[in-house]
């Protein structure tokens, strides 16, 4: 080989090889542990910030030293600023709903029983048993969302990986 195609040959390896070392940043949830959260750019973000009450959910559009921009708008917000942060748990999404299915079947049963001539159940213990699922996937609902709570056994910082 020639000195021009070891060239070559070396700067498309070098091309593949360094491609994925571009630094990327992170915010990073920490519970001083090995379980960190990360969340690139991009990344859609339910949070709480200190002295609001309500739940905002927005984009992770850019990371400073300090400094997060949330949402199309560029809001910028300090690291100070948040109080928690939330995950959806699908798994307790999909459970709750599955409650619906039966519940909905045994209301359903409870309405229905004057018109049948001849029923094999009790009206009142089909209604009962509807409610109960009724109120089982309510209870689900509580389960839904994971919180990370930032206090003094937990940090959040921008990482760059």
């Amino acid at each position: 080989m020639t000195a021009g195609w070891r060239f070559i040959l070396g700067l498309c390896i070098g091309m593949f090889c360094l491609n994925g070392l571009y630094a990327q940043q992170y915010l990073v949830l920490d519970r001083y542990g090995k379980n960190r959260i990360k969340l690139p750019l991009g990344s859609e973000v339910t949070f709480k910030l200190k002295g609001d009450k309500r739940k905002h959910s927005s984009r992770l559009i850019g990371l400073a030293d300090s400094v997060v921009i949330m949402g199309d708008q560029d809001i910028y917000l300090r690291l100070d600023d948040f109080e928690a942060f939330y995950f959806h748990r699908t798994h307790w999404k999909v459970l709750r709903y599955g409650t619906l299915i039966p519940a909905t079947g045994f209301l359903i049963a409870a309405a229905v029983h004057p018109t049948i001539s001849n029923p094999f159940y009790d009206q009142e213990e089909s209604a009962y048993i509807g409610l109960g699922f009724l109120a089982l996937g309510q209870s689900f609902r509580l389960l839904e969302w994971k919180k990370f709570k930032i206090n003094k056994n937990s940090r959040i910082w921008v990482g760059g990986f």
